[in-house]
């Protein structure tokens, strides 16, 4: 009896369409722009998410670009009145990089090369016109930093990757200072004073031991990074990049 209740009671309720779980959101990724008077979010048109801007003031919506074969992987803001993102074709997923006016105007490809797939490294928040990528332009299976600007497209190669490089980190002048290289066993950093100078080893560290760098001090001097050297557990330390030496510690767990 117990059973036939229990049948009875699943059979009321109504199956969920199967392409329900497969239908994009109606709105998504939200982005405040930054003076906070816009935000911009994906939505669907055409069957596929494209970028819209609303303005705060009076909810105008505007629709900024016209995918109608594959969705817009990715966009940000450049400043407050432009915005740049991603797309690839027919989901061969080599990104190509584009830039766009909240109001439409002056549509931009800022990476027109085939078979090139484009990987932002930082948006340069205090920059209104350039933005850092990675394009494997030179060697498909690598990929090296260019600084991009947003509006003319001109780039120009800030950090050439010798095939080992797994990360960059930028200045808080958006300048390209610091590298990390790895061989799945062996961990480096590599560092520049100035982003023209060339990159120098400034430790390594195996399997056993770690040190992550992840911000740069205010004054653009010193590293921030996460490390267990000499110790058992991860701690925030001050880093001397000139000296490769770890200084005072920050904070521990």
């Amino acid at each position: 009896m117990k059973d036939r209740e229990k049948s009875h009671h699943i059979s009321d309720n109504p199956l969920i369409p199967m392409e329900d779980f497969f239908r994009n959101p109606e709105k998504t990724a939200f982005l405040l722009s930054p003076p906070g008077e816009h935000f911009a979010f994906l939505q669907p048109w055409e069957n596929r998410l494209n970028i819209f801007v609303e303005r705060l003031s009076d909810s105008q919506v505007t629709r900024l670009t016209s995918a109608t074969e594959r969705d817009i992987a990715g966009f940000f803001w450049v400043n407050s009145t432009r915005i740049a993102y991603v797309q690839d074709t027919g989901g061969d997923e080599n990104f190509k990089l584009y830039a766009v006016n909240i109001d439409g105007s002056d549509w931009k490809e800022l990476t027109p090369f085939e078979n090139i797939r484009t990987e932002l490294i930082d948006d340069l928040k205090d920059h209104d016109r350039e933005i850092l990528i990675g394009l494997n332009r030179r060697n498909p299976q690598f990929f090296d930093a260019y600084r991009v600007d947003v509006y003319t497209g001109e780039m120009i190669m800030v950090g050439e990757n010798p095939g080992n490089i797994s990360g960059w980190l930028t200045d808080h002048h958006g300048e390209l200072r610091v590298a990390v290289t790895t061989d799945e066993v062996n961990t480096s950093i590599l560092y520049r004073k100035k982003e023209e100078m060339p990159f120098r080893t400034i430790i390594t560290t195996d399997f056993r031991e770690s040190i992550t760098p992840l911000f740069f001090t205010y004054d653009n001097e010193y590293l921030y990074v996460a490390s267990n050297l000499g110790r058992d557990k991860q701690a925030i330390y001050r880093y001397d990049p000139e000296k490769g030496m770890q200084l005072e510690l920050t904070f521990e767990f």
